[in-house]
């Protein structure tokens, strides 16, 4: 997606950011961005370059813009582990700070566990890519803004891709279609989907789910030479998708009939599978590489001054980049609700 329909995206969030700071932490001008962040724990690999990304964008829009309207980016992170509970203990210790705009949850799981509590606090939950697909009713979900696409999305652009490839969605009548999950909200949210793609066009679903965090999937993949699905949806993250990469190779099943979401698509997903992977599918939110115009505002203003979060080799990767489009975003709507409540203030949800 374009910089310019991320920036109109970002527009619709900021309706929700719509309060103007009055406290004496207003004065001081300083917005205040809560990050969410998986480190630690089996989802490291993944988690890491993400949060990386959307610090390394605070820290290029105060170096090279002075922060927003001369309102200064602050932020703090807290550790997750990618656990729903330790998710709602770092919204609940960090939604009381002055300058809170909004949360992007960076889970499925926790987004779950706050949509209940967003409307309470009025504070807005930003989701890039997961999160509670019938969250795209707004009439019904006002606190929560998913962006670029839901797992329904997703799963919908997978059938009707593989149905184009097969000559047609009337060509899957009849044909398997296993879905192998992370046994979680997140790994759940597209099978209501798939199931009425499956009434509608006649192929079988199969559903295979992996107990988290997916380190373990002989069994399922057992399944999989057993029942010879025609194709196979790979709905992970983490080691997960390395793992099942690696299991489709030693089980025979060709890689090219495994397609897989946006959270299995990315540089830690096949970088130890090797030639095992060659072949594989996966959707794709965002591209990569450093010659867009903000990566290299990145480099040159956080990196180039020994500023940087992670290593300067990850930067312009998938996930570093998915990190500072969700930060883009971020600081757009507050820019946007500027506009409309005072530049130059700090803005809260």
């Amino acid at each position: 997606m374009k910089l310019s329909k991320l920036v109109i995206a970002a527009a619709v969030v900021a309706a929700g950011v719509s309060s103007v700071a009055t406290s004496a932490f207003a004065q001081a001008k300083e917005q205040f961005f809560p990050l969410l962040s998986y480190r630690t724990g089996p989802y490291a690999p993944n988690g890491v370059p993400w949060a990386n990304g959307k610090q390394d964008y605070i820290k290029m829009i105060n170096a090279r813009d002075g922060g927003i309207n001369g309102v200064k980016l602050t932020f703090e992170e807290c550790e997750t582990g990618y656990a729903t509970d330790r998710g709602v203990e770092c919204y609940e210790r960090l939604k009381g700070k002055p300058g809170v705009a909004l949360f992007d949850p960076q889970a499925t799981g926790i987004t779950f566990a706050l949509t209940e509590k967003a409307p309470v606090d009025k504070i807005p939950l930003m989701t890039l890519g997961y999160g509670l697909s019938v969250a795209q009713d707004g009439q019904a979900f006002k606190w929560n803004f998913p962006f670029m696409g839901s797992y329904w999305t997703g799963a919908d652009i997978l059938i009707q891709h593989i149905g184009k490839s097969a000559g047609g969605l009337d060509k899957l009548k009849g044909k398997k279609i296993a879905l192998v999950y992370h046994d979680s909200p997140f790994g759940k949210e597209p099978i209501p989907l798939l199931q009425e793609r499956a009434k509608m066009h006649g192929f079988e679903l199969q559903m295979l789910p992996v107990t988290a965090p997916g380190v373990e999937q002989k069994a399922t993949w057992l399944q999989v030479r057993q029942s010879r699905p025609d194709y196979v949806l790979l709905w992970g993250w983490g080691v997960m998708n390395s793992t099942a990469l690696k299991e489709a190779q030693a089980t025979g099943f060709p890689r090219d009939k495994l397609y897989g979401v946006w959270w299995a698509g990315a540089e830690p997903d096949v970088r130890d599978v090797g030639e095992g992977a060659k072949g594989y599918h996966a959707l794709a939110l965002n591209g990569y590489g450093t010659q867009s115009k903000v990566i290299q505002d990145i480099l040159k203003n956080v990196h180039d001054k020994g500023q940087g979060t992670g290593p300067k080799d990850e930067v312009g990767s998938v996930l570093y980049t998915r990190g500072v489009i969700i930060q883009m975003l971020a600081v757009e709507s507050v820019r946007r609700a500027q506009e409309r409540f005072g530049k130059g203030k700090v803005m809260t949800g």
